[in-house]
């Protein structure tokens, strides 16, 4: 079966995100290319549906395991950094049914990481606060 325009797309901008990980540029292509994922899965037509599922978790799987061992690396990644890379994590939300069991745990890893950034010299009372504020959200799911 010959792929769609869409399909093929969607695997040109993903090649392009993971070319690009750490730019904004790279973040936007992710965007694109889960989108048309998203576009071909909602629509069902089998087995192209199936086969952006499989891209989709796919890419999740290799994102999610740069981002952790970026994490596990160093304790100390910085702020942008951080962001750069929730945001990545958030981009997946539209393909949730792709994500590896551990998603979560690493979304709210990096989460963790940015607090401990974000609330540098402030009272350790207030970053205390909203880790367990961010305990709480967990515990929601």
């Amino acid at each position: 079966m010959a792929e769609s325009r869409q399909l093929q797309q969607a695997r040109q901008c993903l090649a392009a995100a993971e070319a690009s990980f750490t730019s904004g540029d790279g973040l936007a292509r992710l965007h694109e290319g889960l989108a048309h994922l998203d576009d071909i899965i909602g629509a069902g037509r089998a087995p192209e549906a199936q086969t952006a599922g499989n891209l989709a978790a796919s890419y999740a799987n290799r994102v999610y395991a740069r981002i952790r061992t970026r994490l596990a690396q160093d304790a100390q990644v910085p702020e942008p950094e951080l962001e750069h890379y929730f945001k990545m994590v958030l981009a997946f939300d539209p393909v949730r049914e792709a994500l590896p069991s551990a998603a979560d745990d690493l979304k709210i890893a990096v989460v963790k990481a940015l607090i401990e950034r974000y609330y540098e010299g402030y009272p350790a009372e207030k970053k205390r606060q909203a880790l367990e504020q961010l305990t709480a959200l967990r515990g929601q799911d």
